[in-house]
């Protein structure tokens, strides 16, 4: 006897009461935000800032505990003319090992950036080699860590959790997934977010940044792009020792581009109720601001971005500094773009 009755057939969604990603979205809707930018004022802007910090860090989550910092150089010469480079590794907490590359422009002491990679081989793309340290060329992010060396900043740049060396080989082979995918998950069940661990890395490495002989610690900026954007961005919101930063490829608006499939590491439990995205940025004002995207990218829309600027001059203004804010749109996609970076952290660091 064949059943033929439409209640038996499950092979599409008979109401719109069956989506889920519309019943998400409608109570986002109804969510007001904890902090928003309306009536900020410049006397209250000091107390706004760090109740917005303690939010934004209550959200990104647990962290493990720092070490002292102790890097062990494991290479170290001339890169290329006028470049020198020190490879290697540092642990920023028990378990955690970090390989990073520094490149050195031969000149004084001066400006540094930490340069944050988005995803992808890791860090090796920053200076011009593939996973394989192969030189690579038209890759999206334009070795744009060299490129820093090569405009006058000493750069550092190291693959962030879940990429290049610091992945699990093994088990993404065995169970053909991506590296992010269960170590996002795992540190979402011990009450963290992998973009809190990233952003914990992040402020280690600035930290070892600042304390090489080369650098004047008073002036370091940071710029990343997509993933590394992601990192950048909440370094600049957390971190008054960035004191100028290149958002490109990420600033955009939570409910905007998070309709679009992401990497789960993009997404923070429970920032939906603390703020969106260019509130966040607010915290930045009034150092230094750089946004930049390709004016086709398909997973951050650039109306969103722009809006999203808009907010954030507001909030510069209240500091007599709406022009602290820079943007840069250029034809492309999801890529990073050396046209402007380089002048601005010169100006500004």
């Amino acid at each position: 006897m064949s059943i033929t009755t439409d209640w038996m057939i499950a092979t599409a969604s008979p109401g719109a009461g069956y989506a889920p990603l519309a019943a998400l979205n409608r109570w986002w809707g109804e969510i007001t935000p904890r902090f928003t930018p309306d009536g900020l004022t410049r006397a209250g802007f000091a107390a706004w800032r760090a109740d917005l910090r303690a939010a934004v860090e209550g959200a990104l989550g647990w962290t493990p505990e720092p070490l002292p910092l102790e890097p062990r150089v494991i290479a170290a010469g001339e890169w290329e003319p006028g470049i020198a480079f020190r490879f290697g590794e540092v642990e920023t907490a028990p378990g955690l090992t970090v390989p990073f590359m520094l490149l050195i422009p031969a000149r004084a002491s001066g400006p540094a950036v930490l340069c944050l990679h988005g995803h992808g081989d890791g860090m090796n793309p920053l200076f011009g080699r593939n996973a394989a340290g192969e030189p690579v060329t038209g890759e999206y992010q334009h070795s744009f860590a060299l490129e820093a060396a090569r405009n006058g900043f000493v750069a550092l740049t190291y693959d962030q959790l879940c990429f290049g060396r610091r992945r699990d080989f093994s088990y993404c082979a065995q169970y053909n997934t991506s590296a992010c995918d269960t170590p996002t998950k795992l540190a979402q069940q011990l009450g963290g977010s992998m973009a809190g661990l990233r952003v914990f890395d992040a402020r280690r490495l600035l930290t070892l940044l600042g304390d090489q002989p080369e650098v004047d610690a008073g002036h370091l900026g940071v710029a990343g792009i997509s993933g590394g954007g992601t990192i950048a961005f909440f370094m600049a919101v957390l971190d008054d020792r960035v004191k100028a930063a290149m958002i490109s490829g990420y600033f955009n608006q939570f409910r905007v581009f998070m309709q679009i499939h992401h990497c789960l590491d993009n997404f923070v439990p429970g920032l939906a109720r603390v703020a969106e995205m260019p509130t966040l940025g607010c915290a930045i004002a009034p150092r230094p601001l750089l946004i930049s995207q390709g004016e086709d990218d398909p997973i951050f829309p650039l109306h969103a971005t722009k809006e999203g600027v808009h907010t954030l001059r507001q909030a510069y203004a209240l500091f007599h500094a709406a022009d602290r804010v820079e943007e840069e749109y250029y034809p492309g996609g999801h890529t990073f773009s050396n046209a402007r970076v380089w002048a601005f952290m010169r100006q500004w660091l």
